[in-house]
């Protein structure tokens, strides 16, 4: 049976290659036996940037000409989990989009500590003039944002 792979911990097992090969750089007298403990410690850099980068950069992806950032959430959106879904949201309004989409057709359960979230990034969208729209929310997930009022902060819309 196989192991699931786990890409930030191949990362940090390069990233110990790239630092050995770089103290053995450093150690090794003649010139000439540097070279090859130089091209190591790149070769380990640049695998540990290939398998760290897709697991690290954000969950969001820019969509169409118009410059719309799409957040795809799912799960349960808790106390537990609103600070990432926030980190989440904040990231995408890093990109300075025109629109924000937040897809919540995979989220399982939103409750009011977990939609707190989106009051950061309503209040960041609003400043910035870029509208939110929330697509494929369940009717519980839209009263809980209804309940915190963030009906005049975006759109919604199913399908």
């Amino acid at each position: 049976m196989t192991r699931p792979h786990h890409p930030l911990a191949t990362a940090a097992a390069w990233l110990l290659i790239c630092v050995l090969a770089t103290v053995a750089l450093i150690l090794t007298t003649p010139a000439w036996g540097k070279i090859p403990w130089l091209i190591a410690a790149a070769a380990a850099l640049r695998t540990a940037v290939k398998y760290a980068w897709p697991a690290a950069r954000p969950a969001f992806r820019r969509t169409g000409p118009h410059g719309t950032a799409v957040v795809r959430l799912s799960g349960k959106i808790d106390a537990a989990t609103a600070d990432r879904t926030r980190r989440r949201l904040t990231d995408a309004l890093a990109t300075r989009p025109t629109a924000l989409d937040i897809d919540m057709s995979k989220v399982e359960l939103l409750t009011s500590d977990g939609a707190m979230a989106f009051l950061t990034t309503a209040r960041i969208a609003h400043e910035q003039g870029i509208d939110v729209t929330v697509r494929n929310a369940s009717p519980r997930a839209r009263a809980t944002l209804h309940t915190l009022g963030l009906d005049q902060l975006q759109h919604y819309h199913d399908g």
